[in-house]
């Protein structure tokens, strides 16, 4: 299995063994001595929720599926809502897990032998995540291993990419079989879907026509070519605004004045658009809060258009077509270019004045959104202090994985990012996907650094910095000091930026919208069971989880808190020069709104 793993791409194993392995251990081993440089690099995870979010964050920067190594149900279980961020958000990775052996009284090599063997076999261990993955699969014999693995990651690896899970039992692990080779180049994902020659002519006439154009997108920045490919059609468009309600990547350039930055699907920009067009994106809009106008034309294309794993979404269309984004942003660019017709049209005075209100606009935003910081030396730290001084502090290179909820917005006007890559923020919302994320991130830059041959979408990424930047809800919830321990164990250098706001805030938004004048509105943070005080020491858990003994980490990974502007400025230097120089790991604790 990891043999054929190696021959089809997968470099990395996140692994958390089980009784089901013993047959994995051995070739483990096996790889590891005998082939050291054609074996995947294992990666002990402490936290199954840790090693998935490693393996997302990875296919975050390169595209490609890492292997997740997982012990029967519980393990598979352990997953918790890292399969749901996998597949909400796209990212393509490959599960195995064990499955209790089938014989039980010595009949076959890998029978029984535990107590835990009669216990641990649910009636169908791939119903636990059957409705999160692309596909799920059971290896019933070593003489078709790799190419049941190849199907898999075929699946994983084609739009809309996601998890796969396969699982096989102690016995089929424990056959002997001869030596074979597959043909991976006959094992590929699909390729890319084009638009109808008819959809590119209806789409450009509708947004040469319009006079409030928008696009709304949410994931097509995770091919880095399409941010470049929506520059050229605003640029060919003037008066177009492009508008990101996923926040999962960066779709478009917050430099450019055709952006429209980060909401969450809330933003006025939709209530006077005339023409929107969709691309790849899931939730464009809150139809109770914020629809369209009810004359909008309205056009979508998507590798899923119709959201297949949204049970409910009735997000309206004039015309809907399944095409890859850069695919049909290349076509619908191409026409423009060699119609002259269409040329004309953009010609008249109208466009070059919306060109011109459209920079101005933009001006006035960026203008308004630094006038929101106070960043006098005493003054307290709240969402758009820290992301104006992350911003000043950090390289301009720097690649920020973005969990902080609450703040996620916020961050996002300060930082500004406009560098495809620099931005990678979950899809999905089970929270505490960064801990891991961010490290799968730093692993996967640091490979395509050291391997030249990789080709990847992400060639253009930023490389100095990752600086995870996450809410101290979403930290506590999914294993910190396993994150912790992976990073010092294999020395991940990371900025972890914990915002310590003391809990839980986005609850309580939520019961507002719903109840405005409700008991929450006078009601504590401990009435409303989102509290998180006392607080935990957040910098001197990671220092503590970094471990001891023979292989001693200590100083490896260094925890700071900041309270006020002045000594999150010194902060921030510090641990610029620490982990990009030195190569550690610093947790920057910012203590939110609080006074000395």
């Amino acid at each position: 299995m990891f043999e054929a793993l190696w021959e089809l791409g997968i470099t990395t194993c996140f692994v958390n063994v089980g009784s089901d392995h013993p047959s994995i251990i051995e070739a483990i081993i096996k790889g590891k001595r005998e082939r050291p440089d054609q074996w995947p690099r294992m990666v002990t995870c402490p936290s199954e929720m840790i090693a998935i979010s490693m393996a997302d964050g990875h296919a975050r920067v390169t595209g490609r599926p890492q292997a997740v190594i997982v012990h029967v149900d519980v393990g598979t279980q352990a997953l918790a809502h890292g399969i749901h961020n996998a597949s909400i958000g796209r990212a393509p990775v490959f599960i195995f897990a064990g499955l209790c052996p089938f014989t039980e009284s010595g009949e076959l090599l890998g029978s029984r032998t535990e107590y835990m063997h009669w216990l641990q076999e649910p009636p169908d261990q791939k119903a636990i995540v059957r409705q999160y993955c692309r596909y799920t699969g059971e290896i019933r014999s070593g003489l078709n291993v790799k190419q049941s693995v190849a199907r898999a990651l075929q699946f994983a690896s084609s739009d809309s990419k996601g998890p796969v899970y396969m699982c096989a039992t102690r016995e089929v692990l424990a056959e002997t079989i001869q030596p074979y080779s597959l043909s991976t180049g006959q094992w590929t994902p699909i390729g890319p879907a084009a638009l109808p020659t008819d959809a590119v002519e209806t789409i450009t006439n509708a947004l040469i026509q319009a006079e409030r154009p928008l696009v709304i997108t949410g994931y097509s920045g995770r091919d880095r070519r399409c941010p470049n490919e929506f520059v050229k059609l605003a640029e060919r468009i003037p008066g177009l605004r492009v508008h990101d309600t996923g926040g999962s990547d960066v779709c478009f350039p917050f430099d450019h004045p055709a952006s429209q930055g980060f909401r969450l699907g809330f933003d006025d920009c939709i209530s006077d658009a005339d023409v929107i067009i969709l691309a790849n994106c899931d939730v464009p809009w809150i139809p109770s809060r914020n629809p369209p106008r009810k004359d909008s034309r309205i056009y979508h294309f998507d590798i899923d258009p119709l959201n297949q794993h949204i049970p409910v979404s009735f997000f309206p269309a004039h015309g809907r077509w399944r095409a890859d984004c850069y695919t049909a942003l290349a076509q619908i660019n191409s026409h423009l270019e060699s119609s002259a017709k269409a040329n004309r049209a953009l010609q008249e005075p109208n466009f070059v004045s919306r060109r011109k209100q459209l920079k101005q606009a933009h001006n006035d935003r960026i203008e308004a959104i630094a006038n929101l910081t106070d960043l006098d030396s005493k003054s307290p730290l709240h969402g758009h202090n820290v992301g104006a001084l992350l911003r000043q502090h950090l390289p301009a290179d720097t690649t920020f994985v973005v969990e902080a909820v609450t703040n996620s917005q916020i961050l996002s006007d300060q930082l500004q990012p406009s560098i495809p890559g620099s931005w990678i923020n979950c899809g999905g919302t089970g929270i505490g996907w960064s801990n891991g994320a961010a490290l799968g991130v730093r692993m996967a830059i640091d490979e395509e650094l050291s391997s030249p041959d990789v080709v990847s979408s992400a060639s253009s990424s930023p490389k100095s910095l990752v600086c995870q930047v996450v809410g101290d809800g979403s930290y506590m919830c999914a294993s910190p000091a396993s994150a912790a321990w992976v990073a010092a164990k294999y020395r991940i250098p990371i900025l972890i930026v914990v915002l310590n706001n003391g809990g839980w805030k986005a609850p309580r938004a939520s019961t507002e919208l719903v109840y405005p004048d409700g008991l929450n509105k006078n009601g504590s943070d401990d009435e409303l069971n989102i509290s998180f005080e006392p607080s935990p020491h957040y910098a001197r858990l990671a220092e503590a989880a970094a471990g001891s003994g023979p292989t001693d980490n200590k100083g490896w990974i260094k925890g700071i808190r900041a309270m006020d502007v002045a000594g999150l400025r010194t902060a921030l230097d510090d641990a610029a020069e620490f982990v990009t120089q030195r190569k550690g790991a610093i947790l920057l604790e910012v203590l939110m709104n609080r006074q000395k």
